[in-house]
């Protein structure tokens, strides 16, 4: 079946709220400002309707060609979420190359749209503390170095996602994760004077850092966006100010007492 061919089943606006549902869906995720502008604009050519698409750190902003209609949706930007932006591309992807019907990428939508799809917390807990014990490996460290920056890179992650879900205070989560993994790895130190603090805190850290979100600031500036591409830079910078506070603010604890 020809995807580029309206389907008489599916009004203007129809269309425009699926190209804007896909839109948002890649911003919650953490794609970049111009790949969702130009993955919105395939959609709406593959379904029939030219449209135009513009996107902020915040919202999403979908217009017919033809002037008639216009729909702009919030996004409340929280992390990032692979597996969404992944799901989104393959059913544009599809839906263009008309493997497809229109109705599969409607339903496709909005499934995504009522379930988040997303890793396991269990695997992405386990995923933190591989992650933190990154520096061993590479300055061949002890098995007691291995085992501390597993599990101070665990208690970090989790401090952040439980933060995360309690809170909405912004860069919270990165500050008590950064505050949790401070506190742990002293307190081994106290136990274990052995043990390299330094490298195990950055190691613990790791799983925090914004690197997607310094990544793709630095993308959407060579491609144009500068506006888009300095924001998430600040964001990111902003989010590491948070860890190193954290941190701080632990070893300044474990002075005072």
């Amino acid at each position: 079946m020809a995807t580029n061919m309206t389907n008489p089943s599916y009004s203007e606006a129809d269309i425009i709220n699926v190209a804007t549902d896909a839109g948002r869906l890649l911003l919650l995720g953490g794609a970049e400002s111009f790949r969702i502008e130009e993955t919105v604009e395939h959609i709406g050519q593959s379904l029939g309707l030219p449209l135009t698409c513009y996107v902020t750190l915040t919202a999403v902003i979908v217009s017919a060609n033809n002037g008639v209609q216009t729909k702009l949706v919030k996004a409340r930007i929280s992390g990032f979420n692979l597996r969404t932006v992944d799901h989104v591309n393959t059913l544009s992807r599809s839906l263009v190359a008309g493997q497809i019907t229109p109705e599969e990428f409607y339903a496709g939508i909005k499934t995504l749209k009522q379930q988040v799809v997303d890793f396991p917390l269990a695997l992405k807990v386990f995923s933190a503390g591989l992650v933190g014990m990154a520096p061993s490996l590479i300055a061949k460290g002890t098995p007691l170095d291995y085992a501390i920056m597993f599990f101070a890179g665990v208690i970090g992650y989790l401090a952040y996602i439980l933060t995360d879900k309690k809170s909405k205070t912004p860069y919270a989560p990165e500050f008590i994760g950064g505050l949790a993994i401070g506190l742990f790895v002293l307190m081994c130190h106290g136990l274990f004077p052995e043990i390299s603090t330094l490298s195990a805190i950055l190691g613990a850290v790791m799983p925090l850092v914004p690197g997607l979100a310094m990544t793709n600031a630095i993308r959407e500036i060579i491609m144009g966006d500068v506006l888009s591409g300095l924001v998430r830079a600040i964001t990111a910078l902003l989010v590491v100010s948070s860890l190193v506070a954290g941190v701080w603010i632990a070893f300044e604890l474990v002075r005072f007492v």
